[in-house]
């Protein structure tokens, strides 16, 4: 390639050099002719020296005609070398996308050879997704002379897409742009991995904010349900201590039974926490699970355990999702017997477990024709130990606490609709 190019350029000054010698011979030999006979004497010498200081001087820009075409050779390979092997890739494009040239990091970003790239378009080396990014960043280049940049995807072969920056600025003559285009695909990489990491952090901070809000809760809780019953045991065997001698053995019978009762509620009540703690330390075991047939299962039980109560239950068949048997049945547990609980004082109590749409999305819903509740309190009803109900209904407030914590780890949500004396809906999605 150099010496091509040595060739090409050595031959014009070869011919001005030869040029001006012939000029040289012809003027003197004009002058000899002119004057009839030649020279002679002074005349002759004075001819002479002319003729020498020309030769001298066309030597001299001969000389200098060589050194700054080799000097501009050298630069020329300099500036080539810096072109081919720059650490990005530049191209020149026509308007409609064409390419002309090309240095041999931008045909190595695009996979091929530079010289089966001469001609193409460079919008088939695009993403179908970012090609309508690439024809608008043409427009931009072409509509105006000011520096425009994009990113975008291209296609490479036998691997996946190459995420690149691409600036460019249209030429003079408004017919060609001049890009470079640099390999981004690291950056992108760093920046998802990045989004990733402050994501997670989120997570994490969220579910902290929520562990805080639960242990504020949780130190509530045994501060006073748990101090009530141990209360009431402390003060009924201070009364069997001083009474037993004095009173009939029935008496001192009954407070026993209290101090029994007591020791129950507060036993349930050190169950129900140990379960609702253990809800996000439990590990998750996904398989296909049976909504419907489980749903039946808890109605079964709950018939069994409270006959006298006449609710009637309305499960759709056929739902099923994938999720983890144990916590879903915790969850189903806790939506119907809350159901129970609410409705079951009505005569007519209907309980419904189905599915329907959400967003686009399957949600399962739990819905009861109690008493309700009023929708202002709906962002409470998942708080932990929180009641929000005033009726002498049994409970400790973790319930639908441990159904959101269950729904959450399977990546779903839930949430609740309700008006006073219309009864409640509670909706749940799976991811």
């Amino acid at each position: 390639m150099g010496i091509d190019r040595k060739k090409s350029l050595s031959a014009p000054l070869d011919a001005a050099e030869d040029d001006l010698r012939s000029r040289a011979e012809e003027s003197l030999s004009t002058q000899v002719t002119a004057a009839g006979r030649p020279r002679q004497g002074n005349e002759a010498q004075s001819l002479l020296h002319e003729l020498q200081v020309h030769q001298i001087e066309l030597e001299m820009q001969n000389a200098e005609l060589r050194q700054a075409r080799d000097n501009l050779e050298e630069m020329l390979e300099k500036y080539t070398d810096l072109y081919d092997f720059a650490p990005v890739g530049y191209f020149t494009l026509a308007r409609d996308g064409t390419i002309h040239a090309v240095n041999l990091r931008g045909a190595g970003l695009l996979g091929l050879e530079r010289t089966a790239l001469a001609g193409r378009h460079f919008e088939q080396f695009v993403t179908i997704a970012d090609r309508s990014v690439f024809t608008a960043f043409l427009c931009k280049v072409f509509g105006s002379q000011a520096k425009a940049s994009c990113e975008l995807a291209l296609l490479k072969e036998d691997e996946g897409p190459l995420f690149v920056q691409i600036e460019a600025v249209a030429v003079a003559s408004g017919q060609e742009c001049l890009a470079t285009i640099l390999d981004i695909s690291e950056r992108r990489q760093l920046e998802e991995n990045l989004e990733i990491l402050h994501t997670d952090l989120a997570a994490h901070a969220a579910e902290l904010e929520f562990a805080n809000i639960e242990l504020d809760a949780f130190n509530y809780t045994v501060a006073h349900d748990l101090r009530r019953p141990l209360t009431v045991i402390n003060g009924y065997c201070q009364v069997v201590k001083e009474l037993c001698s004095d009173k009939p053995e029935a008496q001192c019978g009954k407070f026993i039974q209290r101090i029994y009762e007591g020791s129950l509620r507060m036993n349930q009540t050190i169950n129900t926490l140990l379960q609702f703690a253990s809800v996000t330390r439990v590990e998750m075991h996904q398989k296909t699970v049976d909504l419907s047939a489980m749903a039946n299962a808890v109605a079964t039980e709950l018939k069994l355990a409270a006959p006298e109560n006449r609710s009637t239950f309305r499960i759709a068949t056929g739902i099923t999702a994938d999720g983890d048997p144990d916590l879903l049945r915790v969850a189903l547990d806790n939506l119907i017997d809350n159901a129970w609980k609410y409705a079951g004082s009505r005569e007519e109590a209907v309980i419904e477990f189905d599915v329907t749409d959400a967003d686009g999305k399957p949600a399962c819903f739990v819905r009861d024709n109690g008493p309700g509740f009023d929708m202002a309190l709906a962002d409470k009803l998942f708080l932990p130990f929180h009641r929000h109900s005033e009726t002498d209904v049994d409970g400790h407030g973790i319930g639908l606490a441990t159904v959101e914590r269950i729904v959450r780890r399977h990546g779903g949500r839930i949430w609740a609709e309700s008006k006073p004396g219309e009864g409640a809906t509670f909706f749940f999605t799976l991811a």
